[in-house]
């Protein structure tokens, strides 16, 4: 398992939820259908796929809304199987957003969490610093 090192909060989307439109992730010639999004905030996501992608690959996240998209580029930063209790992908990553373009990044993160109650942050015992969970 890996070691979380995350300073920013994260909405934490329940595993049930689907967003609206498609989400993929583009690797080089590649692409691959989001199977789930874990979490996500304007720095990075935590998501699932069915193919297994190498840290430090480039990759591109793509949200599709009829005509809308947005493009969100980053990399890869941990990559493991899927825990066998989860339903969905077989690979789970954690994917770091360029800083470079944070309007683009707080555009998906506001497009996938909108139509969401966010819950206040709530401080767990093994962190100093609060989480923001999703709920429908």
């Amino acid at each position: 398992m890996h070691k979380d090192r995350r300073n920013d909060d994260r909405y934490y989307l329940n595993l049930d939820l689907q967003a609206e439109g498609e989400l993929l992730l583009l690797v080089g010639e590649q692409t691959y259908e989001v199977c789930k999004l874990v979490d996500i905030s304007p720095f990075g996501a935590g998501l699932s796929i069915d193919e297994s992608i190498d840290a430090g690959c480039k990759v591109t996240l793509q949200y599709r809304l009829e005509k809308f998209y947005i493009n969100v580029s980053g990399f890869v930063l941990w990559s493991e199987p899927e825990n066998s209790q989860e339903v969905g992908g077989g690979f789970r990553m954690g994917v770091h957003f360029h800083r470079n373009n944070m309007p683009m990044n707080a555009a998906l993160f506001k497009a996938l969490t909108t139509k969401y109650h966010l819950r206040q942050p709530t401080l767990t015992t093994h962190e100093s610093r609060p989480r923001i969970a999703a709920r429908a």
